[in-house]
């Protein structure tokens, strides 16, 4: 599959967010599981739509008194097989499968480099 824009280390870190979490994911928690600032993921996660890799759907249920509905996302079976190809690629391994998207950042260096130390 030709990869329809340029991956950025943001970006590996999105795809890596969605292969250890088996759950469809709303986008601060892609973030946080990510590492990085939901100003970055947000575009990241349109491109990664638009590209047919991601597909996304509106909260049903009535959130909280005051939270606005989420978006929640996960990958297409192309997304999927694409992001475990460039993340095998680039990063040398993949990520542990996780049965929840909440993998703090620390954790995950250690899981991606304990083997370093």
């Amino acid at each position: 599959m030709e990869q329809p824009f340029r991956i950025t280390s943001a970006m590996l870190d999105v795809m890596e967010a969605f292969l250890i979490s088996s759950d469809e994911l709303h986008g601060f928690a892609v973030a946080k599981a990510a590492g990085r600032p939901t100003g970055s993921v947000y575009p990241i996660l349109a491109r990664l739509e638009q590209a047919g890799w991601l597909e996304s759907r509106w909260e049903e249920e009535h959130p909280e008194e005051g939270r606005p509905r989420r978006r929640f996302y996960s990958l297409t079976g192309d997304g999927a097989a694409a992001s475990r190809a460039i993340v095998l690629e680039r990063r040398g391994e993949l990520p542990p499968l996780r049965n929840s998207g909440r993998l703090r950042p620390a954790l995950r260096l250690i899981t991606r480099w304990g083997a370093a130390w």
